[in-house]
């Protein structure tokens, strides 16, 4: 909708494109040609919004198996890197080989912007320092404190990946497009100082990925 002082603008336009002098119309039909791009421009503008983000970002994963007489304990652990920081979950769990029976099942999770984990950009190694945990503990519903550290090292090629997905709905279109490095790896870890055992499983990856939503 055009406002009023626009109308206005048209009106002197017309009185002078007819009682005006030669240099004043020249003036007047410049200066209503640049408003007319402007409004046109504007108009594209408002009918047209753009929403793009992107995340980096790299992780590690391991799991442990240690053997202490009838009982066995298994251990996840695992360190996700973003721009806005690191998370880290950490899983146990252990059971007793003659009965069968769960002896102990605990978990638990921590975000932090502290600088705690690193990564090879190749995915060659990764290391986490000392970083404390609370877990929760499944049968007596006590949380303590854990302190966990690990190492990693790649092993074999590094495997790559793409995606791209594209949804279209009327005015409305989303667009999402991921890439990433995998690649197999050796770990390390400790809980408490106390060695986590066999390493059973591991890896390395790194990610980049990008959202963009347009509605017209």
């Amino acid at each position: 909708m055009y406002t009023t002082a626009f109308i206005n603008f048209c009106v002197l336009y017309l009185n002078l494109r007819i009682y005006g002098s030669d240099i004043m119309r020249k003036v007047f039909s410049v200066i209503f040609a640049l408003i007319i791009l402007l409004s046109l421009a504007t108009s594209v503008q408002a009918l047209e919004s753009k929403t793009i983000q992107r995340d980096n970002g790299a992780s590690a994963w391991a799991c442990w198996s240690k053997t202490d007489g009838d009982l066995i304990t298994d251990t996840y652990l695992s360190a996700v890197k973003s721009d806005d920081g690191t998370e880290i979950y950490l899983s146990t769990y252990t059971w007793d080989t003659t009965t069968g029976y769960t002896v102990n099942d605990e978990y638990g999770y921590t975000f932090t912007t502290d600088d705690v984990f690193s990564i090879d950009k190749k995915l060659n190694s990764a290391s986490l320092s000392q970083v404390p945990i609370n877990v929760y503990n499944w049968y007596t519903g006590e949380i303590k404190t854990l302190n966990v550290t690990a190492d990693w090292t790649g092993t074999g090629e590094v495997e790559k990946g793409s995606s791209t997905y594209v949804s279209t709905s009327g005015d409305y279109r989303f667009r999402s497009t991921s890439s990433s490095n995998y690649r197999a790896a050796t770990a390390t870890g400790s809980v408490n100082d106390n060695d986590l055992g066999q390493n059973s499983g591991s890896s390395l990856s790194n990610f980049k990925s990008a959202y963009i939503d347009m509605e017209k």
